[in-house]
Parts: structure tokens; sequence; C-alpha cells
């Protein structure tokens, strides 16, 4: 049986680093030691160890469940902050027969800035794969696709909605939209969770690639629940001002949302007529 080590952080869950883990099973028989450094996100503001390390937490055991579901065997470790000196831990007590590294491209990733993937070659005497997944444009990208409200819309809608788009990062109890209020933001999770509560009663639960804000979005009316983070969580938004900006200078996108959304209410309605 061959052993794998994957290294990731930001890039564990996107499809580049899990097709090329797709690959590996095909070959025979197989096992997968899922290695996620606790190093702290890009954005904004400052993390502590816990929050980074729940992020991490977060990301490792839904790609562990994903291998486990595909037929690998598969099991992981949120490690050191510092990428090497993880990679070094885990040599000690075991032994692998290939190392997967993955990264974001050259620039934004700290772990390429301080050399990593050319010091564990030489470190190590085990074959080394550089997987380089796309920026955080294209996660957006895709995290847009997945939103009901704007299935179908060409790609390059999408493509003009991901560049109107940030990435926002909310701490543990933070309100990520609060009951009453009238921001218009639409959001996607990309990593954590979230809790809905509706005049103190919590009604849902959120998780990555989940939705909401939809009704405030395209109305700017009142939220009518509020959403709160458990534990560090991620999302794509976008604002319904910039959303109504990108429709202004795309009359085609316009029409293609008017048809979804008449698609939606004739869906609603269906169930009465």
């Amino acid at each position: 049986m061959r052993r794998y080590l994957v290294v990731a952080n930001q890039t564990l869950v996107g499809d580049r680093l899990l097709r090329e883990i797709g690959d590996r099973l095909k070959l025979g028989s197989s096992r997968f030691h899922v290695l996620v450094p606790a190093t702290p996100p890009p954005e904004g503001w400052t993390w502590t160890e816990e929050e980074a390390h729940a992020l991490a937490k977060d990301r490792l055991d839904r790609v562990v469940l994903r291998l486990r579901e595909a037929g690998a065997r598969a099991e992981g470790e949120v490690a050191d902050a510092d990428a090497y000196l993880a990679i070094e831990d885990a040599f000690r007590g075991q032994r692998f027969d290939e190392i997967i590294v993955s990264t974001v491209p050259v620039k934004p990733s700290p772990w390429l800035t301080a050399d990593l993937v050319r010091r564990v070659v030489s470190a190590f005497k085990v074959p080394v794969t550089h997987v380089i997944a796309p920026a955080d444009r294209a996660v957006m990208e895709s995290a847009l696709s997945q939103v009901p409200l704007l299935a179908g819309i060409p790609k390059r809608s999408i493509r003009s909605l991901a560049r109107a788009s940030m990435v926002t990062v909310h701490r543990d109890g933070k309100a990520i939209v609060k009951q009453g209020s009238r921001a218009s933001e639409l959001f996607v999770i990309l990593d954590g969770k979230a809790k809905v509560v509706a005049s103190d009663r919590t009604v849902a639960r959120f998780g990555p690639g989940d939705v909401f804000g939809e009704i405030s979005f395209l109305d700017g009316g009142p939220r009518t629940a509020s959403v709160i983070a458990e534990g560090p969580t991620r999302c794509l938004s976008l604002s319904g001002v910039q959303f109504r900006s990108v429709l202004r200078e795309d009359p085609l996108l316009a029409m293609r949302m008017l048809e979804v959304v008449g698609k939606r209410l004739r869906q609603l309605t269906e169930p009465v007529l």
C-alpha cells in the first residue's frame, strides 16, 4: 500500500487538489494522511491560534469525509503553523511514499514566500508534487455559480460578480447579519458554520456552500432573521449595490435575472394554483 502525505490549508477543499488525490486512488491501494498547518488566513484582522486552528479543523473534517466517501483510507491532523516543521513532525512517526503540497499561486502564498516546496524537495527523499490551486477569485466564482438565484447565468457574468465580491471573516458569536437591519449583502459560507436566529430562537444552521440573505439582497428590505457565526467563519459577500451596478453594465444579465426570479416565483406559487 502506498502512503501519501497531503499538505494544504486554504486550498484543501478545492477541486484541483481533490482531482490530484483521485488520480492516486486510481493507481491502487493507498492511504492518505492529511496535514493542515494552522496558518492564519490572509484576510484583514488578527487571528488567534485557536481561531486559525478551528478553521483548519473545519477544512480537515470536510476533506477527510469526502475522501472516505470516495473509498479512500484517510485520516489527518491540524499541525504547527510552520508547514515545514509540521512535515518534519509527520515524518518522525510515519513513512510516506510521496508528499503532495497544495498552495495558492505564487504571490499570495506565504508558503512559497518561505520557499517551502524547494526545502521539502531537498530534505525528504521521496517524490514531491506541487499542486497550484485557484486563487480566491476562482474560489469566489465557483461559490457564486452554486447560488440558486444565479443558476444558469453566463460564466462571464459570474466573473463580473466575483470581481464585485469580497471575502469577509467573522469571529465566533459575531452576527454576520442582524434581524431587522437593512444591509443588502448576499452571503455564501466558504469555511465554518453559522446559526439562524429569529425572535431569539435558533431555526436553522448553515455550513460551507450554504447561501443566505437573498431576500434583502433583491429588495433592500429588513433582514428576516439574524445569522450568527459558530466559530470562525469565512464568507463570500456580494452587496446589493455592487450587484445592481453590474446589472446596469450588463443588460443581458439583467434580463436573465428577471427570468430566474420569475421561475422561482412560479415554483413558489404552483402548489396553490
